[in-house]
């Protein structure tokens, strides 16, 4: 993704790349024109192919977020240290029991016209999240809000859900019961505001006069498929602490391309960078590795056959071989044995979540072939037509012949290979159309729950529609659980459920992003969920 290395969220991919011999030729010229560009504070930055739009309240993909990184701002954010601080908010408080929120907007918010940000912005992300036709991906992270799932199914009224603006700076929510990670929550798209005097425009979202920004960037120009345009926002609160100019996302998607791009000096940011780099960038000071809250997995769509039997999901889970993906994709890949990311800071001890849940899932050929056998289809045969199915970008399908090759030496299973252009590949399998395929979650947020959510009954990214009464109840009442070890407990049990029990998901590795940045940019400010804080940046005299 950007800077900010939070590869998205309601995504399902690794960008790592292949890079030809000789892409690393030195091209002087165009070296001294990126050196030129940053000097007068403007910077050019890959991002991957868009997915969705760029509105809070609708389908927002991989993209929405290197947007929303640079233009928006929400109530809260996080510092270097994964806290919450104020950001469009100045205070808050809630009541003992964690159930009604107040926050006061600071009184110099402002959208990048110069008008006021006010509290009827939020709202209104949140009225039309609410309203099907939105097509909201993170609609069902506003169900802890009093009356808003009732609202989503047509059960209420959007006028009548738990949230309330006072007056022009101040909101109010209600919540359904206690959520001990309501602050975390503020991350999510639909809790960032879109100006009510812009939003009823068609394709307000892509249209620069109309996408207003209140962060520290506002869009100025839009070509689709092939670039965005951020200008510093002179009338956001804290410009003074924003040192560049003008950011332009250049869209790419070319493998060979990136690189090369970077080396020439068309892109001063590969935000992306293949495993490759780790080599012809060894110990050079434009190669940046840094963690990511990120789990790659397959998931299997219960649904169709044979995956409706779980023995058969149990098997092919047990015959993975994570050590040999990790030695084909690159060393910044690590194996994963559990769904949520093994790198996040657990709330209840100075432990990791990796640390704290040990091997979740771990390779058992026999017990594989055994399971198998029960199943019904000893040694593979008489087993369904099986078809894995990945998106055609990066390590996908060195990721995926990895796999296939393991399943026929381990279970003597033929296992077809599909590959998909991204979009397509994202349409089918929101669709339920796929038999199993790669899966990847980065954190939305701070805590466990932004996995553990994506699977609960009626969450909008439960694709293969997983509905276990005990994992459900899990994950509801460890959002109530204001005990930071009681609440651990549970969510590890949830996860063990889908992972270890019904084995609906498949963890295989965690990826560390790997950028090369312009060495002429420096305050890199680390982001909580991996990768930096674009915003920041500043130009090295």
């Amino acid at each position: 993704m950007n800077i900010v290395g939070r590869v998205k969220r309601s995504l399902a991919l690794v960008c790592t790349f292949t890079l030809v011999a000789g892409c690393l030729s030195a091209c002087g010229s165009a070296d001294k024109k990126a050196s030129k560009r940053v000097a007068s504070k403007e910077i050019i930055e890959s991002l991957q192919p868009e997915s969705g739009g760029y509105d809070p309240a609708g389908a927002t993909g991989y993209d929405y977020f290197t947007f929303a990184q640079y233009c928006l701002e929400g109530l809260v954010r996080y510092n270097k240290d994964g806290k919450t601080e104020a950001a469009a908010a100045e205070k808050w408080e809630s009541n003992t029991k964690g159930t009604e929120w107040t926050f006061h907007l600071r009184k110099d918010g402002k959208w990048s016209d110069g008008s006021a940000l006010t509290s009827k912005d939020f709202l209104n992300t949140i009225k039309r999240a609410l309203d099907p036709k939105t097509d909201s991906w993170y609609v069902d992270g506003l169900y802890i809000i009093k009356g808003c799932k009732a609202a989503f199914e047509g059960k209420g009224s959007a006028d009548e859900i738990g949230v309330s603006c006072p007056d022009d700076y101040t909101i109010k929510f209600t919540l359904e019961n206690p959520c001990a990670y309501f602050l975390d929550y503020l991350s999510l798209p639909v809790y960032f505001p879109s100006p009510v005097k812009t939003t009823s425009a068609k394709n307000w979202d892509k249209t620069p006069s109309k996408n207003l920004g209140n962060g520290a960037f506002h869009l100025t120009e839009y070509k689709a498929g092939d670039f965005l345009v951020y200008e510093k926002n002179n009338n956001y609160w804290d410009k003074d602490n924003i040192k560049v100019s003008k950011v332009t996302n250049k869209i790419m998607s070319d493998d060979q391309a990136l690189v090369s791009a970077y080396k020439t000096g068309e892109i001063d940011i590969a935000s992306t960078c293949p495993k490759t780099v780790l080599e012809q960038y060894k110990d050079k000071e434009d190669l940046k590795q840094t963690p990511s809250m990120v789990t790659n997995y397959i998931l299997f769509n219960i649904n169709k056959k044979p995956f409706d039997d779980p023995k058969v999901r149990e098997a092919l889970s047990l015959a993975v071989n994570r050590k040999n993906i990790c030695s084909v994709i690159g060393s910044n890949n690590e194996e994963a044995t559990t769904f949520i990311a093994k790198n996040l800071k657990s709330k209840a001890s100075d432990k990791t979540w990796g640390e704290e849940a040990g091997e979740v899932i771990s390779e058992d050929i026999a017990k594989a072939k055994k399971l198998l056998e029960e199943a019904g289809y000893p040694n593979g045969k008489g087993l369904p037509e099986l078809t894995y199915t990945y998106p055609s970008m990066g390590n996908e399908a060195e990721v995926a012949q990895v796999l296939q090759s393991s399943w026929e030496k381990n279970l003597g299973i033929k296992v077809k290979l599909n590959a998909e252009e991204y979009e397509v590949y994202v349409a089918d399998r929101q669709a339920g159309k796929l038999q199993f395929c790669r899966m990847q979650w980065t954190g939305d947020y701070n805590d466990p729950a932004t996995w553990l959510n994506m699977y609960t009954k009626g969450s909008a990214m439960n694709d293969v529609k997983y509905d276990n009464a005990d994992y459900n109840k899990l994950v509801e009442q460890s959002t109530a659980e204001m005990d930071a070890t009681k609440r651990n407990k549970m969510m590890h049990e949830a996860e063990n459920i889908i992972v270890a029990e019904d084995y609906v998901i498949c963890p295989l590795f965690t990826t560390d992003g790997l950028y090369l940045i312009n060495t002429k940019l420096t305050n890199l400010t680390p982001a909580v969920m991996g990768g930096y804080k674009s915003q920041y940046l500043q130009v090295k005299d």
